[in-house]
């Protein structure tokens, strides 16, 4: 751990979306499977190539994020909307990243994966009764990072919205530091 983690207050559980959260486009709309992984220097793969050509790749600060919040004890959800959760499965499956001195699918760094066409309250319940075996929001400190304004309706059940807004460039370490702070504060 880091001197600033050592500060830092993190929650029990951290829920992604996917769709323009961790990567920039609809996996149910514009890829076509199969994909080739283009493998970097240290064999990670952060993009992928579909059939027809469209390279893919997560936004730059996700691995860091989410590798924090593992480091953390921070159990990783992903919910998601998604019509296409093969797609989805699949990319996080070929996508990977080097965590604890090993590369491995980022799909390994998630707890849980609630997806399809419900609320993002359904999928986070769900994941709780999964990982904890109920599904009280106010026993667990929660968040969701999602690009989509219209789900911070989470709020009205204790979870904290992390609102996504930057689509080009998805969630920032910096966005990520300002939910940590902003946590800490309303610990005191």
């Amino acid at each position: 751990m880091t001197k600033d983690t050592e500060t830092k207050s993190y929650p029990d559980v951290a829920a992604f979306d996917l769709d323009f959260t961790v990567w920039p486009c609809y996996c149910d709309t514009n890829l076509s499977p199969p994909f080739k992984e283009v493998y970097n220097k240290n064999k990670e793969v952060h993009t992928l190539v579909d059939s027809c050509g469209y390279k893919l790749s997560f936004y730059k600060d996700i691995p860091k994020i989410i590798i924090d919040l593992k480091k953390n004890g921070v159990r990783i959800v992903s919910a998601s909307r998604t019509w296409a959760p093969e797609i989805a499965k699949q990319c996080l499956r070929q996508f990977k990243i080097e965590y604890e001195g090993q590369i491995i699918p980022m799909i390994e760094l998630f707890d849980d994966l609630q997806w399809g066409e419900r609320s993002k309250i359904g999928h986070l319940k769900d994941a709780l009764v999964n990982i904890y075996g109920h599904n009280d929001l106010k026993l667990l400190k929660v968040c969701l990072f999602d690009d989509e304004s219209r789900n911070k309706d989470v709020e009205r059940y204790g979870v904290k919205f992390i609102y996504v807004k930057d689509s080009k460039h998805g969630p920032s370490w910096q966005l990520y530091q300002n939910y940590l702070d902003e946590y800490d504060i309303d610990l005191a």
